[in-house]
């Protein structure tokens, strides 16, 4: 990684912090020179309006997904059987679940996001498509033979996205559930199980 290239990844890493802290209105070049002790005009030197600096921090916050998503990958199960489809189902629990932990900062600085960027459809795009690859569900979905790999990786994603904001700032997020745990993955890991169940009985009909 160049100096240039480092640089740039700070800047949009700080920017999510602002973001999730005090909301998007609060994001300034100002204030990220200052979060991060640089001198005054660093941050308008590589950004030098708010939405380019808007368009790196959502690139960061995918590439960061990428990372994370790479990093809890494994040698996949044979799909089409019970314990398959429930090992593939744990092991994207697991990676929610560290969203919902590790990266719980990225999920707040997304929602904020989202809801200010919603008339800007190239940014919001990107939004949509930060946390969970649509290609890879489509993969995962053509693997299993379902009949329509398109659709059923859509729901799935759609799934995905309910469970981390049910569990961010929805009616389970008041439960209390630890996350990092074996109950918080087996608790996502269990409506995972039955979407990716459901397209498989409706191919083989």
């Amino acid at each position: 990684m160049t100096e240039t290239t480092d640089r740039r990844a700070r800047i949009a890493d700080a920017a999510l912090d602002i973001i999730a802290t005090d909301g998007i209105r609060a994001l300034t070049h100002r204030g990220i020179d200052r979060h991060l002790g640089l001198p005054a005009g660093s941050t308008s030197y590589y950004f030098r309006t708010k939405r380019e600096l808007l368009v790196a921090t959502v690139g960061h916050l995918t590439d960061r997904s990428r990372r994370a998503f790479a990093d809890s990958q494994q040698e996949p199960p044979a799909p089409n059987t019970g314990a398959g489809i429930a090992e593939i189902a744990n092991g994207i629990a697991a990676y929610v679940d560290g969203l919902l932990s590790e990266r719980a900062r990225d999920i707040r600085a997304r929602y904020a996001l989202t809801l200010e960027m919603v008339h800007d459809k190239q940014i919001q795009a990107a939004l949509a498509a930060s946390l969970f690859s649509g290609e890879r569900a489509v993969e995962l979905t053509r693997t299993l033979g379902t009949a329509d790999p398109e659709r059923d990786a859509a729901d799935l994603i759609a799934l995905l996205e309910g469970l981390v904001f049910d569990r961010t700032i929805g009616a389970r997020a008041l439960e209390g559930q630890e996350t990092g745990t074996a109950e918080s993955i087996a608790a996502l890991a269990a409506p995972i199980a039955k979407a990716l169940t459901r397209p498989c009985a409706v191919d083989e009909s």
